[in-house]
């Protein structure tokens, strides 16, 4: 994965979760390890990574997210094709 999707996706993580921070990031983090990463913030994730990436994920998809390494998984399969 590149290192700019990573990026990206650390910033977006940063704006709707608060207590993010970059030097701490782990993309391995379960969603219960992060604070507020609740069903709201869930969606504003999903919302705000479809927009920055210009994807749209599936339902499924979407319900399966459990994890930071989990977005990163769909932004490559998206921009793979």
């Amino acid at each position: 994965m590149n290192d700019e999707n990573k990026t990206k996706l650390i910033k977006i993580f940063i704006k709707i979760l608060k207590g993010v921070d970059k030097n701490t990031f782990d993309f391995s983090k379960d969603r219960t390890d992060f604070e507020d990463w609740d069903s709201l913030a869930h969606m504003q994730l999903v919302s705000e990574v479809e927009s920055a990436f210009g994807i749209t994920f599936e339902m499924d998809e979407v319900i399966e997210i459990s994890k930071p390494e989990d977005f990163l998984l769909l932004i490559r399969k998206r921009q793979n094709g």
